[in-house]
């Protein structure tokens, strides 16, 4: 029982029993091979796509958001459509609170999490600053 090359593509060996490589004869019978029948998304190219679409299932689901929006009413499309602009920190205003405003509840819970052998320590300073 010996090897011999394939007759029709040279490429695969066979025993010498058999007509045809077993990609031959898959080729002959019109079965698509296993690396085509996975095609890649047309839109993103990443992805493999879906059974019976040509889109992956992330930009399956981005064409239908967009095809939801588009039936929308304008006002509410204007609304929903919300534009993501980069901010620096530093331009953020966030309001503290004043003198009273936060809970004592919530000044506890904040020297819980804190320690409070953290909040002695300040108390400590506190008092040699003021003498």
């Amino acid at each position: 029982m010996g090897l011999r090359k394939c007759p029709r593509c040279e490429l695969n060996y066979i025993r010498d029993d058999e007509k045809y490589c077993n990609v031959c004869k898959r080729e002959m019978k019109g079965e698509p091979d296993a690396e085509e029948a996975t095609m890649l998304c047309i839109e993103c190219g990443e992805n493999p796509a879906v059974k019976g679409s040509e889109l992956c299932a992330i930009c399956l689901r981005e064409a239908r958001r967009q095809e939801k929006l588009s039936d929308l009413p304008e006002d509410m499309r204007a609304a929903s459509d919300l534009s993501l602009t980069s901010v620096a920190l530093d331009e953020i205003e966030v309001p503290l609170p004043a003198d009273g405003e936060i809970p004592e509840s919530e000044l506890d819970e904040i020297d819980k999490e804190l320690g409070e052998d953290d909040a002695d320590e300040l108390s400590d300073e506190d008092e040699s600053e003021d003498a």
